[in-house]
């Protein structure tokens, strides 16, 4: 082997080790010698501030088990004739084929080119490039390192970017499910770590409070909190406040006063444009300086966390309008209602005395004396009239008439039993309906009725006014066919009371006894 034609460059001593992750290049040669003079020909190379990791195999299986641990091995310089004459070329199917590594550049050496003729090789086999030995200078070989690795990274690249794309379809896919922006934030939180492959210490701001209240200069809203800043979620920071470092809020105020994202050697801060006119601005720890490529997928995923974003928020404010419309319903439902009672209640009841009127009553009586007629039951009617009613009021007044007359009905009520009706029947005059009554028992109720009234005086303004009732009281007849005409002969009896000298009940004609069905 000339190695004078071979590696024709002076030595150079390795650069220092720094932090970045060197690229892994796997010599793969039976001879030892070819290992020595190929890490002095390389051992100096460093490509995009990264150097080479050499890492040295003496024949084909030996480089398989290496690559099976290190799939991230870029180039691989491969002898064909090692361990038996094609050796390396079946090297070449296990890495493409069995281990399914499409990445790794492999460029051919061999020092017997006649055994394996390059246009075959090149052909048949899966390599990026193919190197006489006889004719590989240290300059051709860094040419040919470089090339590769150039590749390698555009490959590595482009997977890279395939795999982010699809982590942000799938992590966004995940965020427009979330209907709630508490969720939704800390999803985003959760997102980005994993996209990024790092620990969930993370800080999603924005400049507007809960609700979208407004916020003092330089303040902000925490919506979400992740790892150790899981706390400040729901609160209101600021550079100087103690929510959260201060170092921290600087980041976020800045990021937010630029409108600009900023990436450092161990974080990122994110600023998030929402197309709805919101702006939020994200902040992880990294534990690493993200490269180009991290970068630009970072800000991908910020687009759709911003379209996702907007969507959330459309579908809260959509949600409190939704709210609102149904509680304004549900007032106005309310309202109607008790609108409806209301009327109902004036359609029914006197609005003086609270009884029932005049038409509630003869609907009420025409339903009783139908139950009557169907079972043969008895039924009576009470007619009552104040007495001194024109005097009280013209006498005291209106209000002193008005609290006679709600007097009489509450004294009256009180006489009479829980299945009897009371109503208004017009001016000073009341009516009663019992059902389930003869004349003889509805005389008893009509004359305690009586007494109540007169039993003490209406006190109004300090003054008591003695007030009397007269009444008439009549039986239904079954041969009438409508309580009228029972009420007719009822108002006859009450005349009679009257012409009496008043304070007194009177009973109509004694009624023939009802028809058995």
């Amino acid at each position: 082997m000339e190695t004078d034609l071979l590696f024709a460059d002076d030595d150079q001593p390795p650069p220092p080790e720094d932090g970045a992750e060197p690229w892994i290049v796997l010599i793969a040669d039976d001879d030892p010698e070819v290992h020595a003079v190929t890490r002095l020909a390389l051992g100096g190379l460093r490509y995009k501030g990264r150097r080479l990791s050499l890492v040295s195999a003496l024949s084909a299986g030996e480089a398989a088990a290496i690559l099976r641990c290190t799939p991230n091995a870029a180039i691989i310089l491969l002898d064909v004739v090692m361990e038996t004459d094609d050796a390396g070329l079946r090297l070449v199917r296990t890495i493409r084929e069995d281990l399914n590594n499409h990445a790794i550049r492999i460029i051919l050496r061999t020092g017997q080119p006649g055994q394996a003729p390059e246009e075959d090789v090149v052909l048949a086999y899966d390599i990026n490039d193919y190197k006489s030995k006889a004719e590989l200078t240290a300059k051709k070989l860094f040419t040919s390192v470089v090339a590769a690795l150039r590749a390698y990274a555009d490959i590595v690249a482009l997977e890279t970017n395939r795999r982010g794309l699809q982590q942000i379809i799938q992590s966004t896919d995940r965020l427009f499910e979330l209907r709630c922006m508490q969720q939704f934030a800390a999803g985003v939180l959760t997102q980005l770590s994993v996209f990024l492959r790092v620990k969930p210490d993370a800080i999603l701001c924005a400049q507007r409070g809960a609700a979208g209240r407004p916020l003092p200069d330089g303040a902000f809203y925490v919506l979400a909190g992740a790892g150790c800043y899981a706390e400040a979620a729901g609160q209101t920071a600021a550079p100087t406040g103690a929510v959260i470092p201060p170092a921290l809020a600087g980041r976020i105020t800045e990021a937010f006063r630029s409108r600009r994202s900023h990436y450092g050697a161990n974080e990122t801060t994110l600023f998030i444009r929402v197309p709805d006119g919101h702006e939020v601005a994200a902040w992880i720890h990294t534990d690493r300086p993200l490269d180009e490529v991290d970068r630009g997928l970072v800000e991908v995923f910020a687009s759709k966390i911003a379209l996702s974003f907007a969507n959330v928020s459309l579908y809260e404010r959509l949600r409190e309008a939704n709210e609102t419309l149904e509680a304004r319903v549900a007032e106005r439902t309310r309202a109607l209602e008790a609108a409806n009672a209301k009327l109902e209640r004036l359609a029914t009841v006197d609005p003086l005395t609270a009884v029932w009127n005049r038409r509630h009553f003869l609907d009420l009586a025409a339903a009783e004396l139908g139950r009557a007629h169907r079972h043969g039951r008895r039924l009576s009617v009470i007619l009552l009239d104040l007495d001194n009613f024109k005097a009280v009021n013209d006498g005291h007044g209106h209000a002193a008439g008005d609290e006679a007359l709600r007097t009489a009905v509450v004294r009256a009520r009180e006489a009479l039993r829980t299945s009897d009706q009371i109503a208004r029947f017009g001016g000073e005059e009341f009516v009663a309906l019992l059902p389930e009554t003869d004349l003889a028992g509805a005389r008893i109720v009509a004359e305690r009725v009586r007494a109540a009234i007169a039993g003490s005086p209406v006190v109004t303004d300090g003054r008591a006014i003695p007030i009397t009732a007269s009444l008439g009281v009549a039986e239904w007849n079954a041969s009438e066919p409508s309580i009228e005409l029972t009420l007719r002969r009822a108002d006859a009896a009450l005349y009679e009371a009257k012409l009496a000298g008043r304070d007194r009940v009177c009973v109509a004609d004694e009624p023939k006894a009802p028809a058995r069905p």
